[in-house]
């Protein structure tokens, strides 16, 4: 069970500063410290309304904050779910211009997947639902408007997705109030206690670098622990700044869990980066420690490009935590974690080259390959369960974390060298990219199909247009669209979408033919046909009813539906929702 405060919204203080502390041999008076307890957000009911609206909330105390919420929550309402579970949400969109919900490294249609081109209009709505079959892991939710992600994201708009694994259960792993989710973020002492999101040049060249921590919208944060064992689960959800994660005394934790969930085992470390996207898992142990010591969480000083008021690579304290008691998490340190299947190089079909470079003279400064984002191109096609290299060649001064949606993938080498640091070798969606270095990484997609995004996850670089459409496609034919279709030959979206359990399909034909009309379930299978029937020229619907005979009662999912007639095919992509 995730930490009972995640389940409340409330963490019950197991002391204050200034308070006595007593063991079974002694008293110990903590020293007088000032900061705000680490607070946390509620948990979202599953099948609820998430509100996305301008809200006034309290970050400092006693001053309002203006923030752009989920149901006014700063941070947004954490979802905690089991894998295997169907997850629903119905999104409304309050605010005056269009937005949407990325589940980032979260597994989806792709008409769940939050994509700018999925925009949902001011005063609409949308409803959000897919299967959870990611692993048990760190996730998040984000805005993904299209040139407005960076705003929407400062101004408030995310939250964590936790999944939850039965599979975790038997491995010891510390529960309930020992186990932490914490997301960092970034904002400027000089803005409080506003968040103004006003960029400048350097912003956009750099990304929106601030001073002052968060952690869970908390500032000047602190944590009481027991002398035990406890589990973090550590989210950058800043819009540009990378953190160096370390321990303020340098004592060692272990890292068991990269974006995608558990490693195959635990290692010891004193240090690790955590670029804007990316989530770390660290087990730390406070045993050691003596009641009323403290100890800070915080980011360690380190070389990078940049310059300024607010520059990469600050020493910054993150979160302080106070040892105030002496309960134990019955927690351990696991000496084995369920295996990964690494991919082989031997099995590559595919070798895609990604060249990351600056453009000073135009107006877009950051450029994959050459290009900036365009809604409606689609730069490469990548069929399923066909395992690729993406070379990612960094030619540029600048620091890229680099974010696929849709699948996970494994790193595989930085500048040749398969030796990788701990927070690189795992399952990951996000993975940094350093001045003048190339990472090679080992993908296969094969979940769905649709169109999903690859771009920077340093948030103005990828506002700023670095990001690209790849198409992923199906082997077998069900998603391919006739170069040929005349005007007057179509299968329009059907209606409703998402459906349960009917829809109705509408398309018209342009001449006397035999016409085909066939739905397939997502791996290929054919579940429905209406075919070879000789239609005159004009437009026909019917209604398709998932849970007749003809349906086979055919449970939640994505399906296509093809249309065929003489030369001519188009597909359309349909969602049940049980």
């Amino acid at each position: 069970m995730i930490l009972k405060a995640l389940q409340t919204g409330v963490f019950i203080s197991m002391a204050k500063p200034g308070m006595i502390i007593a063991n079974e041999n002694k008293s110990v008076m903590l020293k007088e410290l000032t900061g705000n307890q680490l607070r946390f957000p509620p948990v979202f009911p599953n099948g609820g309304i998430m509100t996305l609206a301008n809200s006034a909330v309290n970050v400092w105390s006693g001053q309002n904050t203006t923030v752009i919420a989920i149901n006014g929550s700063y941070p947004c309402p954490s979802v905690v779910i089991q894998k295997g579970t169907q997850f629903t949400a119905n999104f409304i969109n309050q605010l005056t211009e269009p937005a949407t919900i990325h589940w980032h490294g979260v597994s989806t249609p792709e008409l769940m997947d939050g994509h700018p081109k999925d925009s949902i209009p001011p005063g609409g709505n949308y409803t959000y639902t897919f299967p959870v079959i990611n692993r048990g892991g760190t996730y998040f939710y984000h805005s993904h408007a299209d040139m407005a992600t960076a705003k929407h994201v400062f101004k408030g708009f995310a939250g964590f997705f936790i999944v939850t694994d039965p599979a975790e259960s038997g491995l010891g792993l510390p529960t309930g109030n020992f186990d932490i989710p914490l997301c960092i973020q970034d904002r400027r002492v000089a803005d409080i206690p506003q968040f103004n999101y006003n960029p400048a040049m350097n912003d956009v060249m750099n990304g929106f670098l601030c001073d002052a921590p968060l952690i869970n919208g908390t500032p000047d944060a602190y944590f009481e622990v027991s002398k035990t064992l406890y589990r973090f689960r550590l989210l950058n959800g800043s819009n540009a700044r990378i953190y160096k994660i370390a321990l303020s005394d340098g004592r060692p934790f272990h890292i068991i869990a990269t974006d995608g969930g558990l490693k195959d085992q635990a290692v010891q470390a004193t240090s690790f980066f955590l670029s804007p996207g990316e989530r770390t898992e660290i087990l730390v142990d406070f045993s050691s420690y003596n009641l009323g010591e403290n100890v800070y969480l915080k980011s360690l000083q380190f070389a990078a490009p940049g310059s300024g008021t607010y520059v990469q690579g600050t020493d910054m304290n993150l979160l302080r935590f106070d040892i105030t008691g002496s309960l134990s998490s019955g927690g351990i340190i696991p000496a084995v974690l369920p295996p990964i299947n690494y991919y082989s190089i031997s099995d590559i079909k595919t070798t895609r080259n990604f060249v990351l470079t600056m453009n000073m003279g135009g107006m877009n400064m950051h450029l994959i390959n050459g290009l900036t984002f365009e809604m409606n191109r689609i730069d490469w096609e990548t069929p399923l369960n066909s395992l690729e290299e993406w070379k990612i060649v960094n030619a540029s001064n600048m620091l890229h974390p680099m974010h696929s949606h849709s699948k996970q993938f494994q790193v595989y080498s930085r500048n040749g060298n398969t030796n990788l640091a701990p927070e690189d070798k795992g399952w990951k969606d996000t993975v940094l990219i350093n001045p003048f270095e190339t990472v090679r990484l080992l993908v296969k997609f094969d979940d769905y199909k649709g169109t999903y995004l690859f771009h920077c996850h340093n948030l103005e670089h990828e506002d700023d247009g670095m990001m690209l459409n790849f198409n992923i496609t199906d082997p077998i034919g069900i998603n391919e669209i006739s170069n040929t279709i005349p005007e007057d030959f179509k299968l329009f979206q059907n209606y409703p979408n998402p459906f349960n359990p009917s829809t109705k399909i509408k398309f018209a034909v342009p001449k006397a033919d035999f016409v085909s009309l066939k739905i397939y379930d997502n791996s290929g299978k054919e579940i429905y046909s209406l075919a070879g029937q000789k239609l005159n020229p004009g437009t026909y619907s019917f209604d398709w009813n998932s849970a007749d005979n003809s349906g086979n009662n055919v449970s939640s999912g994505v399906y296509f539906c093809k249309l065929i007639s003489g030369n001519y095919m188009e597909t359309i992509k349909m969602l049940l929702v049980r």
